[in-house]
């Protein structure tokens, strides 16, 4: 299951079960299968109603602080947005928090992952076809679009879509009508679209690999997660988030950290994010024996601190790390291998020269 249905599990929604969706997670594998996900039911439960609206971005930082704030304010417009920010920070989540804090929290959030639809199934995918328009076509779909109809469509990974799928995206948005594959009149569809993406649009777009004007009409909006490396005072919080999940979906106890623990995490680089950080912790809850997760649980390259920064204490977490400190300490570590650490933030390589210009580095730091 991915990501972001286990999000969505735990933000109290479910998946729908319709039945023009059967056959199409069947083609499509993994984190590029359809996830329709509708509200349950809450009627006269008022009380309920408005716990949903809290954010589900987890995290103590000023970064997240202002996040919280900004998607907050965001989600009270229908515009268009594009979250950015290294792979695992927690883009889904945000795309989550932004159509669960709307006006169409109501209706359904499609998400659909870009990178994994190749061309010739792209047209099919997001604006549906006919019965009998193609061979296989034994029943007619409606296509993402119309199944987001009056909600959100979650575009994942949208600069990994090709020159041809950008194309035909720009058109159906600024039509707000598509032509399902066999039919011969339009049909309009009703959504607010949410994009995410690890790569610089801005660069995609100087380099020609990205349509100009596909990007404005995104980005009416932007949302940038920095890697949990940059929010350091996060980490324990998640951590905490984390476990609380292992917690409800396993059957072990309450789950605590020793200061050693916690001093580890704090400590480690994360160049996977908070995806990394999940994926350490559902290990170390389910390795503790005592209900108290030790240094001895986690991951050898997490309790070693293998590619991590200088240690710091618990106690001195919140203190922020600057982007010039995270640059010096990142190329150190890959022991001045700026490609490399350019991919531990989650940058291009020339996202990484430009910051270092900007910042006044040499390319000798």
């Amino acid at each position: 299951m991915s990501h972001l249905s286990a999000v969505v599990r735990q933000a109290g929604f479910r998946i729908a079960s319709i039945d023009t969706l059967r056959g199409v997670e069947d083609r499509l594998a993994g984190d590029a299968k359809v996830l329709v996900l509708c509200r349950e039911a809450a009627a006269g439960d008022s009380h309920a109603v408005e716990d949903r609206r809290q954010s589900r971005i987890i995290g103590e930082s000023e970064h997240i602080q202002t996040i919280r704030d900004h998607v907050g304010s965001l989600a009270r417009f229908g515009v268009t947005t594009v979250i950015t920010g290294p792979t695992g920070c927690g883009k889904e989540v945000v795309a989550l928090d932004l159509h669960d804090r709307s006006l169409r929290r109501t209706g359904p959030l499609v998400a659909l992952n870009c990178a994994a639809i190749p061309d010739e199934l792209l047209e099919g995918e997001l604006f549906g076809y006919e019965k009998g328009a193609f061979t296989g076509a034994t029943r007619s779909y409606p296509g993402k679009l119309k199944l987001a109809d009056g909600g959100t469509l979650f575009l994942d990974e949208i600069g990994e879509l090709s020159p041809l799928g950008q194309a035909k995206l720009l058109r159906a948005i600024d039509t707000g009508s598509v032509y399902r594959l066999g039919a011969r009149d339009p049909t309009s569809f009703d959504v607010r679209i949410i994009a995410a993406t690890n790569r610089d649009l801005a660069e995609e777009v100087s380099a020609g690999r990205f349509r100009s004007d596909l990007y404005y009409r995104l980005a009416v909006a932007q949302v940038e997660l920095w890697p949990l490396s940059r929010r350091r005072s996060d980490i324990l919080p998640l951590a905490r988030h984390f476990a609380h999940q292992v917690e409800t979906s396993h059957p072990v106890g309450p789950l605590q950290f020793s200061e050693a623990a916690q001093c580890a995490l704090v400590s480690y680089f994360w160049p996977g994010n908070a995806r990394e950080l999940r994926n350490c912790i559902e290990l170390a809850g389910l390795s503790s024996t005592d209900g108290v997760i030790d240094v001895g649980d986690l991951p050898r390259h997490v309790s070693g601190m293998q590619g991590a920064i200088a240690p710091r204490r618990v106690g001195e977490v919140a203190a922020p790390v600057t982007e010039t400190e995270l640059i010096r300490e990142t190329i150190r570590g890959c022991e001045g291998n700026k490609s490399e650490a350019a991919k531990l933030l989650g940058w291009s390589r020339m996202t990484l020269y430009r910051k270092m210009a900007r910042l006044g580095l040499s390319e000798d730091v």
